[in-house]
């Protein structure tokens, strides 16, 4: 029987776990709660990727015995050592993800309208946690490698929904919705292009049906011979009469001008307006930046510049860190609706000068190169 991997580690972290994370990260129960839900899929997600590429599922088994991912079960201990767990948990994570760990994060949080921070501290808090169940499931069911190799294959039908769009690229898991193999659906409509004239439930053709074709080219032919006897009667000779002069080939009408294929300008500049405080991206984010992503998709040469503003008052740094920090956002957002990272170029933090409003010292200009 096939274990549902993602509901036994969802369940794991239920309880307890929830209240201490929402300490450690300073941040309320509902938006941990939250990141709880997101993290889980991404972190099964760098466990299959890992177990089902190349090195196989015995680089798993090594990375949980090098990194000694301590607790497997949802039941942690009172006073439990929460800088000790995120050091675990963060070493398990560069392991997993490596240099994409900052661009997942930042996705994640983009994509649930979180602190970066937030998602940061309870995916660092989970990993050990998610592990550890991990590690006891392998020694309970006596797991080698090629068994956990299986049971980690078996769990991308369940990923597959679980996992916001763009994210199975960042994970390696591009292939992750294909199909496995061909449905009886599938079959028939193969069948149906290669024979569209014979439906399915067709009856096979009857011996009329099978002559008929031949029948009415039989009675063509006694037609013509009829005509020809009539037309040579009282003449000597029958003309030959020389065929028709082939007709010159149809030119193709020429196309409206208003039908002729039309290059797609080059979107004008996105502005983007953050609340105080806040690097969570507005809830319309997407739907602005649909003409970006648009162009960018069929343009793979363009590039994207994100620029961050903010105001002179206050501390220079803290406000240059919230402007870039509202940048990396903006580009999380483009990279979970697929263009590459590398298309996507992150300006320094900009003061905003003349501005009229303090909103507009809050933007995030998205420009197509």
């Amino acid at each position: 029987m096939t274990i549902n991997l993602l509901g036994t580690l969802t369940q794991a972290l239920d309880g307890h776990f929830a209240d201490m994370a929402a300490t450690a990260v300073a941040d309320t129960q509902g938006s941990t709660r939250r990141a709880i839900d997101a993290v889980v899929p991404v972190l099964l997600g760098g466990l299959v990727q890992l177990g089902t590429g190349p090195a196989g599922a015995a680089a798993v088994i090594d990375l949980l015995q090098r990194t000694d991912p301590g607790p497997g079960t949802s039941e942690l201990p009172q006073g439990i050592d929460t800088g000790t767990l995120m050091t675990t948990g963060r070493t398990l994570l560069s392991s997993l993800f490596g240099e994409r760990l900052g661009t997942i994060t930042e996705a994640l949080a983009a994509r649930h309208s979180l602190a970066t921070s937030t998602v940061g501290g309870v995916l660092a808090l989970a990993a050990p946690l998610l592990s550890g169940k991990l590690k006891a499931l392998i020694a309970e069911r006596q797991l080698d490698a090629a068994g956990l190799g299986q049971l980690l294959a078996e769990q991308k039908p369940s990923l597959a929904g679980a996992l916001p769009a763009g994210l199975p690229g960042l994970l390696g898991l591009d292939g992750l919705t294909a199909s496995a193999g061909t449905t009886a659906a599938d079959a028939s409509e193969r069948i149906h292009a290669i024979a569209p004239d014979l439906p399915p439930d067709s009856p096979p053709p009857t011996l009329l049906r099978r002559w008929l074709p031949w029948i009415i080219v039989l009675l063509v032919l006694l037609m013509a011979l009829t005509q020809l006897r009539q037309c040579g009667t009282g003449t000597t000779a029958i003309g030959i009469v020389p065929p028709p002069a082939a007709p010159a080939p149809a030119q193709p009408p020429a196309a409206p001008a208003d039908t002729m294929p039309q290059v797609a300008a080059r979107p004008a500049p996105v502005r983007l307006y953050f609340d105080v405080a806040s690097v969570s991206v507005p809830d319309d984010s997407e739907l602005q930046l649909q003409a970006v992503i648009d162009y960018a998709t069929t343009h793979p040469d363009a590039r994207i510049a994100i620029s961050g503003f903010h105001d002179k008052t206050g501390n220079s740094d803290r406000n240059a860190a919230l402007a870039r920090d509202r940048a990396k956002s903006v580009k999380a957002v483009l990279v979970l609706a697929g263009i590459p990272e590398e298309r996507i170029d992150l300006e320094k933090p900009l003061e905003s000068t003349g501005y009229t409003s303090d909103r507009e010292a809050r933007r995030v200009e998205v420009t197509v190169r």
